[in-house]
């Protein structure tokens, strides 16, 4: 995903939202969830507190102004329709049960360059290697929808909790970590990929720092064997590996079959979309998933998973 490009959209896509708002007959007030993160929304707080508003991925709509060619202002006019209805069904929550710990699902950003959206947002958070884990609450709501909102460090202090134990908490107890969208994030290191084929072969790559994986135009990046063993760490069966840019992707637990992504690189290729296909241009690091077995120590391609 082209960063740049996504800020700017972030940017006009929220600024759309809060003028369709202010010309809207909605009661309350929009709020920007988790913001500058992966897991970055939009969302209605209703003048009426207790009432329950869906959260937008900012993420989400990026790719479908990408991939449908759909301006700002008419992804804004949907979400106001979103809002509109939820408004309209008033539906009451009670947040204090939801923001709980058995509701908090462990995400993922760049040490780097999400580090200080973390700090403002008064979000605790971990680093681990060149990732840095934080905490977002997903409450199911017992028919499809989720209560979702930053877990901070007001509420570790409510707890009475450390990061470290609502780490080691969310990890065994967590009623939603199967759910969590991991986003490991791994810069392309020329000097790494000097000397190591650029390609996925059968085998593993004992004698490497981890899988060089080629995309399109060339482009390759490394899975690190840190960075799979972190993640084993966090979802110890087998996933799924859905490289989502250069420096991301989804994980999902391959138990977890019936569901997928909204979207995935292979969906975009087969789109044919000219200004996808710019956008992720040395960004997308293949135009398919791998599995990994964390008992076998094993990446393979989904396809040859599947054969075997």
């Amino acid at each position: 995903m082209n960063l740049k490009l996504y800020k700017q959209f972030s940017d006009a896509y929220q600024q759309c939202i809060r003028s369709a708002f202010e010309d809207s007959a909605i009661r309350g007030e929009v709020r920007t969830v988790a913001k500058g993160l992966p897991t970055e929304g939009t969302t209605i707080l209703f003048e009426r507190e207790g009432r329950y508003c869906p959260v937008i991925p900012v993420r989400e709509a990026f790719l479908r102004a990408e991939m449908f060619d759909t301006w700002e202002e008419e992804l804004a006019d949907r979400a106001m329709e979103v809002f509109s209805d939820a408004e309209a069904e008033d539906l009451r929550i009670a947040v204090g049960q939801l923001e709980q710990p058995e509701y908090v699902a462990v995400y993922a950003a760049n040490h780097r360059s999400d580090l200080d959206a973390l700090k403002k947002n008064d979000m605790p958070y971990q680093v681990m290697g060149d990732m840095v884990l934080y905490y977002m609450f997903h409450a199911p709501l017992g028919d499809g929808r989720y209560y979702q909102a930053e877990v901070t460090n007001k509420h570790l202090e409510s707890w009475k909790m450390r990061k470290s134990e609502l780490h080691n908490f969310v990890l065994e107890h967590s009623l939603v970590s199967m759910e969590s969208k991991i986003y490991p994030l791994c810069e392309k290191i020329e000097n790494v990929l000097e000397g190591i084929s650029c390609c996925l072969n059968h085998g593993e790559a004992e004698d490497s720092l981890g899988y060089v994986v080629t995309g399109p135009g060339g482009a390759a990046s490394v899975l690190y064997w840190d960075i799979l063993q972190e993640l084993s760490r966090l979802m110890p069966d087998s996933f799924y590996i859905l490289p989502y840019s250069e420096r991301e992707a989804y994980i999902f637990p391959d138990t977890m079959g019936a569901l997928a992504p909204a979207f995935s690189i292979d969906d975009v290729h087969k789109n044919g979309n000219r200004q996808v296909r710019h956008s992720l241009a040395g960004y997308a690091i293949s135009s398919h998933g791998f599995h990994y077995s964390p008992s076998e120590n094993k990446l393979q391609t989904t396809r040859e998973w599947l054969k075997d």
